[in-house]
C-alpha cells in the first residue's frame, strides 16, 4: 500500500506565511510594556519570603537602664518570621531529680535564601567540644565538612570522639596567643580561616560555646568590620551567651555597653536574630527592668545572614517595639 504524501505547497506560500509570523513577533515585541515594579518588589523564582521579617537592635540609649532592657529584649525575642525552616542538630538529654531536658544542641535555618541546604560543599566550624561531638555529628551525616575546635581536649583517637569530624586543638580568641592562666593556644577566626585555605569559602555554620569568650571574638570582628571572616564567610552564627560573670548587671554597664556595640557591629554586617532559648540548665533568675519575666545568665542565639533584608518588614526592640516600618 503507497503512503500517503502530504501535498506540497508553493515556495511563495512557505514565504508568505514566515513573514506574516516575522510582522506578528516584531509587532509583540516593539509594543510590549514592562510589568510596573517597585523597590519592594520580589523577581520571579527570588527565594525571598513576603513574609520576611527581623527585629533590629535599636541605637544604643545613654540611659544605662534602657540600654539594658533593649539589649536583653533583643536577645530574647527574635522575630518568628525571620526564619521558617528550623531544624535543631546535636543535643544531649540530662535527666536530673527535678527535670528532663536537652543540652548541647543548635538551631540551623534551612530557608532558600541560604546556601546550606543546597550548597555541594558546606563547610561548619564548631567552636567549643568538651564531651559533647552531637553537634558535629549530626552536621557531618547532614553532609557538611566539619571542623572542630577546643585547646582543652587531647586530639581523639580512632575509636571515639570525632569521627570524620577534622579536629584542632586550638581555641578562638580576638588575637593570636595563650589562654591567661593556660596553656591552650588561642587564634583570631581569620588566622584559622587562612591557615585552613577557607578564605574564599561559605561558612554556612559557625558555632560558638567558648565559655564567656565569645565576647572577645564579637569586639574583634566588630573592629575589622567588612574585612572580618564574618562579614565575608558566614551564613549563620549559633552562640551561647554567657553573662554570669558580669553581675549584677548595673556594675559591669561598661561591658554590656561593648556587647551592644559589637552587636551593632554584628547588625551592621546584615545579621539577624532568628532564635533565642534560654539555657535548660539555670533557673531564670535574672530580673531586668522592663522584661516582663526574669531570664537566664546563659542563653543559645542564633543569627543568619539576611539577603532579603531591603524587603523585609523591620521591627525595634525598646520603646519603638510596635513601630514597623517597609
Amino acid at each position: 500500500m503507497p503512503c500517503r504524501r502530504w501535498r506540497r505547497w508553493p515556495l511563495l506560500s512557505w514565504l508568505s506565511v514566515g513573514l506574516l509570523f516575522h510582522g506578528v513577533l516584531l509587532f509583540v515585541v516593539l509594543t510590549r510594556r514592562p510589568a510596573p515594579t517597585n523597590a519592594g518588589a520580589r523577581a520571579l523564582g527570588s527565594p525571598c519570603r513576603p513574609d520576611m521579617a527581623v527585629r533590629r537592635l535599636p541605637p544604643m540609649s545613654p540611659e544605662d537602664h534602657t540600654m539594658l532592657a533593649d539589649l536583653l529584649m533583643y536577645l530574647t525575642r527574635p522575630d518568628p518570621r525571620t526564619c521558617q525552616k528550623k531544624l535543631k542538630f546535636g543535643g544531649i538529654p540530662i535527666r536530673d531529680r527535678s527535670a528532663a531536658y536537652v543540652d548541647g544542641h543548635k538551631y540551623v535555618c534551612l530557608d532558600p535564601e541560604l546556601s546550606l541546604l543546597t550548597s555541594d560543599g558546606c563547610l561548619v566550624y564548631s567552636f567549643g567540644i568538651s564531651i559533647d561531638w552531637s553537634f558535629d555529628w549530626d552536621m557531618e551525616a547532614f553532609g557538611c565538612t566539619v571542623h572542630a575546635f577546643d585547646p582543652t581536649i587531647p586530639a581523639p583517637n580512632d575509636s571515639a570522639g570525632a569521627g570524620d569530624v577534622s579536629f584542632h586543638q586550638y581555641g578562638i580568641g580576638g588575637r593570636d596567643g595563650v589562654l591567661e592562666n593556660s596553656d591552650a593556644q588561642l587564634r583570631t577566626l581569620e588566622t584559622l580561616v587562612d591557615g585552613l585555605g577557607h578564605r574564599q569559602s561559605v561558612i554556612h555554620y559557625l558555632k560558638l560555646d567558648v565559655e564567656d569568650g565569645e565576647w572577645a571574638v564579637f569586639q574583634q570582628q566588630a573592629e575589622l568590620g567588612a574585612r572580618s571572616v564574618l562579614a565575608e564567610n558566614v551564613e549563620q552564627l549559633g552562640v551561647e551567651l554567657h553573662f554570669m560573670d558580669h553581675q549584677p548587671a548595673e556594675q559591669h554597664v561598661t561591658f554590656y555597653r561593648e556587647v551592644y556595640r559589637s552587636l551593632l557591629a554584628l547588625q551592621e554586617l546584615g545579621f539577624y536574630l532568628f532564635w533565642s532559648e534560654p539555657n535548660p540548665l539555670q533557673r531564670p533568675e535574672w530580673a531586668v527592668p522592663g522584661l516582663e519575666q526574669n531570664i537566664t545568665y546563659a542563653m543559645e542565639v542564633v543569627w543568619l545572614k539576611a539577603r532579603c533584608i531591603e524587603d523585609a518588614y523591620l521591627e525595634f526592640t525598646g520603646e519603638d517595639m510596635d513601630k514597623t516600618i517597609k
